[in-house]
């Protein structure tokens, strides 16, 4: 990506690393090309303003900052700071000091800048974090997805956008007063653009950088767009054969493309690929040719991932639209996220070992082949059928097989750690096909006790193959990892799904007692409970 910076994110509101690790993170990107790092800490700094955190053993030392900021200079890596300044602050309002900074009556997850106490809170926040950065020239103020806030201006009879805009002028000052350009997630602006905002939403061309974002499996032309609200097309309606193979569910009252006001209509119809389609990622096109300076944001993994293994294939061909409306739209940067949770209060996604290959063909669109395991056969192809194990390939036992083959001279840690989970995974889906027969066959009570029986022996099997991989996956990540999300990421991946086993258990017990009484003349009813 000549002339592009090519940013990673490092999401520590999940896994964290032991912190002689970090010098080996920074490196392992600056090997692979990154220029830049966005750190999304949320409550790991060791902020004095206020109390935010709820992992106070988990929260940095000011010293161990420092080292962690001088670990990426070395590595020629820049840190980008995250702070959340609207949305995505429930890990702030979990204190219960905080809540009344955020929106009323809401989910405690909004800020409410409607008042000016919570503005000036967060400020302090942020005017803790630019200080602590003083060689970053950049600071993400987040500023997406705040669903909250928007029905909130709505009930003081506000223009959301109108709100939103005069408190990003706030945090533009106080940025700039440090130093530092901002950069904001788009969407809310592209929910929100309308002619009327058009004139003032432009006169921050050259404060703020936007960065949208897509993490879609492959980007393709969209029969269904964000842009001045959740658009569709009319004529894609009223010609469903000639629209796309598959259908979005529509609102009461959809909006249409057809029905966009002149000014935003006229932003727009450059990039229509058809009637009732609009090319892949056209709103970075339009910020770009308004003027602003615009990086995309690319899904290296996210919530839909879960916590096992990602979506290779998807994910991949993801980056690799981004990479072409880059050069399509000459963009000036994309970001390769990786989201640790989709929230503060959800499970870890994937554990962060799994997510270098993705990185590494980020960093390698020319070359095509993955440095990060740059002696291993076919690398990307075994990644690709990975993917697809997630998906639909049941061949979990021959890709094990084939990375005990292959053993990389490099990285041989983040190698074991995706041959383990493989194993995990296959264990998975043996209990999710178990849930599946079992599900047929229970409650109806016809099923003979020696069929129960095949079932049970597998139930105990798959325990025990589980019970059996715990052990060794904790040893092996406890070598990386420490803190609260590796135990939570632990109970989801191995004790969650022994409760599901002990249940199903339970289901083959009672309906084999059922069979039994049945088969000895009692009169019974299958459905009882």
């Amino acid at each position: 990506m000549e002339n592009q910076r090519l940013v990673a994110h490092l999401d520590l509101k999940g896994f964290h690393y032991h912190p002689e690790y970090y010098p080996e993170y920074f490196r392992n990107l600056g090997d692979l090309g990154y220029t830049a790092v966005l750190v999304e800490y949320e409550d790991v700094l060791p902020f004095v303003s206020s109390s935010v955190s709820n992992r106070v053993d988990e929260t940095w030392s000011a010293s161990f900052h420092k080292a962690f900021l001088q670990h990426a200079a070395e590595a020629g890596v820049e840190v980008i700071p995250l702070q959340q300044c609207l949305g995505h602050l429930e890990y702030a309002f979990r204190v219960p000091a905080n809540r009344r900074f955020s929106i009323p009556g809401g989910d405690f997850r909004d800020l409410n800048p409607e008042l000016s106490e919570a503005r000036e809170w967060l400020k302090a926040l942020l005017a803790e974090v630019l200080e602590a950065h003083p060689s970053s020239r950049y600071i993400h103020l987040g500023m997406d997805e705040a669903s909250g806030f928007v029905e909130y201006a709505k009930t003081l009879g506000q223009d959301p956008m109108g709100m939103f805009l005069d408190y990003l002028e706030e945090l533009c000052n106080l940025c700039e007063s440090y130093g530092k350009k901002p950069l904001i997630w788009s969407d809310m602006l592209e929910d929100h653009i309308a002619g009327a905002n058009l004139a003032r939403l432009l006169s921050f061309r050259e404060r703020v950088i936007l960065v949208p974002w897509n993490y879609g499996e492959g980007v393709r032309p969209q029969s269904v767009v964000r842009f001045a609200g959740l658009r569709y097309s009319r004529q894609w309606l009223e010609n469903p054969q000639g629209g796309p193979p598959t259908a979005t569910p529509l609102p009461a009252t959809p909006l249409y493309f057809e029905d966009w006001e002149p000014e935003i209509k006229a932003l727009s119809d450059d990039f229509r690929a058809s009637p009732w389609l609009m090319e892949p990622l056209f709103q970075a096109g339009i910020w770009k040719r308004l003027g602003f300076t615009v990086w995309g944001a690319a899904g290296g993994s996210c919530t839909q991932d879960r916590s096992l293994l990602p979506y290779y294939h998807w994910r991949i061909a993801n980056i690799r639209e981004w990479q072409q409306a880059v050069q399509r739209y000459q963009l000036e940067g994309l970001i390769i996220t990786h989201w640790q949770r989709s929230n503060s209060f959800t499970v870890p996604n994937v554990i962060p070992d799994l997510v270098w290959p993705i990185l590494a063909k980020a960093a390698n669109r020319e070359q095509g082949a993955a440095a990060f395991f740059p002696d291993v056969d076919r690398v990307d192809h075994l990644f690709f059928k990975i993917g697809k194990c997630r998906e639909d390939w049941m061949i979990e036992a021959s890709l094990i097989d084939e990375m005990e083959r292959q053993q990389p001279s490099l990285h041989q840690y983040e190698w074991r750690t995706t041959r383990l989970l493989l194993e995990v995974h296959q264990i998975h889906r043996g209990i999710e096909e178990r849930e599946e027969q079992i599900g047929c066959y229970a409650g109806v009570g016809r099923l003979n006790p020696e069929g129960w029986k095949v079932h049970a022996d597998l139930l105990c099997k798959l325990g025990m193959q589980l019970q059996a991989a715990h052990p060794k996956v904790r040893e092996h990540l406890e070598k990386r990892y420490r803190g609260e999300a590796l135990e939570e990421w632990l109970y989801r991946v191995f004790l969650l799904p022994l409760e599901t086993l002990d249940r199903l258990k339970q289901v083959v017990q009672r309906d084999v007692l059922l069979e039994e009484q049945r088969q000895a003349g009692v009169k019974v009813r299958a459905f009882s409970h």
